[in-house]
Order: C-alpha cells, then sequence, then structure tokens
C-alpha cells in the first residue's frame, strides 16, 4: 500500500479491449498467469524451521478452506445447515488431504528416492505452493507512473503503434493501491502462513500477499510498477481517463478516430503523441488538439474499431 501518484499510466496496444476501456470507462485486470514475466505471482514456500508435522497441518488447513468456498454453494442446495455443513465440508477437506499425503508416502518408498524425508518435505511444500496460488487467486491491474519509458513502449505500448492511458488516481484510497517491490525474495515462510491463517495474524497476511502479488525481479524497475487487485476480466474503471498519448508510429486515422470517438474537441481528456527526439533518446510528448478536419469523424459509427484486431496481452 502506500499513496499513489496523482497520475498513473497503462500501455495498451491497439485492440477491442482498449477501445473497451476508454469508450465504456473499463479496465481489464488480467490473470497473472498470462503474464510475460512467468515468475511473476508465483511465491516460493520454504519449510524454516517447520517439522513435517507442521507441513501436513498447514496443508490441511489450506485445503479445508479451499474446499469450504468450493463447496459451499453445492452443499447449501443439499440444504445442509449448521454443525452438519461444517462437518460435512471438514470430512471433505480431510479426505482430500489424506488422499494427498498417501500418493506421497506411497512415491516416498521408490527405492531410487534415497532421501525420503527430503522428498516428502519437497512435496508437502509443492502442494501448499499450490494451495497459496489458489487462496490468493485474483485478477491484477498493472500501472506504470512513467508515461515516456522507451522499454514500455516498445513492450506494452506495440512498437509505438498503441496508446498510454493516464488515470488520475489522486482520489484512490491508499488501501486500494499497491506499489510493486523490486529485487526482494519471493520466498515465504511456511510459518507466515500458519500465523496467518491459524491465528488470524493481519502482518503475516500482508507478507503473504507482498511475496505472492506485489514482488518482481529488480529487473523490471524500469516499470514504476502500481497494482490494483480484484476479480479477473473487465470491470468499471475506479478511476478517470485524464489524457491519452498516442505512440510515435501510431496511424493518424487511429489517433484521429480514437479522440473523436471521446468527445472531439468537447472532450475533457487532453491528447499527447510522442515526438521523436532530436539529438538522444530520451521520449517526450506534444499535445494533439482537435480541429476542423476531424469534426466528420464525430458522426461515424465506430464499431469498426473493434473489427479484426489483434486481441495483444497488455500489462
Amino acid at each position: 500500500m502506500g499513496k499513489a501518484p496523482a497520475s498513473l499510466y497503462k500501455y495498451l496496444s491497439f485492440s477491442d479491449r482498449m477501445v473497451e476501456q476508454l469508450y465504456h470507462g473499463k479496465v481489464f485486470y488480467a490473470d497473472p498467469g498470462t503474464f510475460n514475466d512467468p515468475l511473476d505471482c508465483r511465491p516460493v514456500v520454504i519449510a524454516g524451521n517447520q517439522s513435517i508435522e507442521r507441513l501436513k497441518l498447514l496443508l490441511k488447513l489450506m485445503v479445508i478452506r479451499r474446499v469450504e468456498k468450493e463447496s459451499s454453494a453445492a452443499l447449501k442446495r443439499l440444504k445442509l445447515k449448521g454443525q452438519r455443513l461444517d462437518l460435512h465440508r471438514a470430512r471433505l477437506g480431510e479426505t482430500e488431504v489424506q488422499d494427498a499425503i498417501r500418493g506421497i508416502e506411497y512415491m516416498a518408498t521408490d527405492p531410487e528416492i534415497t532421501d525420503q524425508a527430503g522428498y516428502y518435505q519437497r512435496e508437502l511444500l509443492t502442494l501448499i505452493q499450490s494451495e497459496v496460488k489458489d487462496t490468493l487467486a485474483t485478477g491484477v491491474l498493472c500501472l506504470s507512473a512513467n508515461a515516456t519509458s522507451p522499454l514500455m513502449w516498445s513492450h506494452y505500448g506495440q512498437q509505438h503503434r498503441g496508446v498510454c492511458i493516464e488515470y488520475d488516481t489522486s482520489d484512490l484510497k491508499s488501501t486500494r493501491i499497491h506499489k510493486v517491490v523490486y529485487g526482494q525474495s519471493r520466498e515465504i515462510l511456511a510459518d507466515a502462513i500458519l500465523r496467518w491463517l491459524q491465528d488470524g495474524d493481519v502482518q503475516s497476511q500482508l507478507e503473504v500477499e507482498r511475496a505472492s502479488l506485489l514482488t518482481k525481479s529488480g529487473e523490471w524497475r524500469y516499470e514504476k510498477e502500481w497494482r490494483l487487485l480484484a476479480p479477473i476480466g473487465l470491470d468499471r474503471s475506479p478511476f478517470p481517463v485524464k489524457s491519452v498519448t498516442f505512440g510515435m508510429n501510431c496511424p493518424s486515422a487511429i489517433f484521429e478516430s480514437t479522440m473523436s470517438m471521446l468527445g472531439g474537441e468537447k472532450s475533457t481528456i487532453k491528447f499527447w503523441k510522442i515526438t521523436e527526439p532530436t539529438s538522444n533518446f530520451k521520449l517526450k510528448r506534444a499535445r494533439i488538439h482537435f480541429d476542423d478536419s476531424m469534426r466528420p469523424m464525430l458522426d461515424q459509427d465506430y464499431s469498426w474499431l473493434l473489427d479484426d484486431l489483434d486481441d495483444a496481452h497488455d500489462v
């Protein structure tokens, strides 16, 4: 968490998703499994000083928690209530845990496995990592504090053929926005997860969430990233659009049509275009103003913008 800058930016390729977000005031919370960094949102659980029995307890807590969530609606349809409902959910979770542990114990008898205790621990940690991923499953809206990053324009702005949307985040509550941490470990101590789930320790929960959802390699520091978390998919934007910047290679037909689509000269949104530097590689923005040559576009049907577009992934 923390106070976000007054403006944050979203780089997008020109696609139906981009038009949807601009025209209908939406944002897209992406599945972390689609990110270009396969280590993003992939924490590593380590045992620390926890015994095998404590790891079993942690796995049991996490599985029962997940099963309760997954089976709640189905069991209610069976008209199970109160203690009967709790008991049935606990039995389902217990059965799944015991099946998993028996599977590990059976595989550990393989004569080719010389370190049975080490194997047992590694397999338990693998299952716990999977449960952490399921527990914290969420969509992620990735934003940047930098609108003129050459690498961001190349990676996420469709090689300067896309756009960069500026959002006014000045009124966003600090509890909703999270600053990405770069260069820290993505390891999570099993003890921290236990303190969170067993004791309800809020600080431990924050540690787990930070390592799982808000930690990236230092190589990505140039992105200056902030994140919002919500269910995967399109949703109403929590903040207004302040400006749209078009890439250096964005065709004039696209930015003229986009400006018209957003209200033309009556729009409160400002429009910019990246200009070619004269003597170095530092990108700059120049204002674009709606003029009379674009006026005929105001009455056009913009459904063509949604046809035959490459729905490229944007982060």
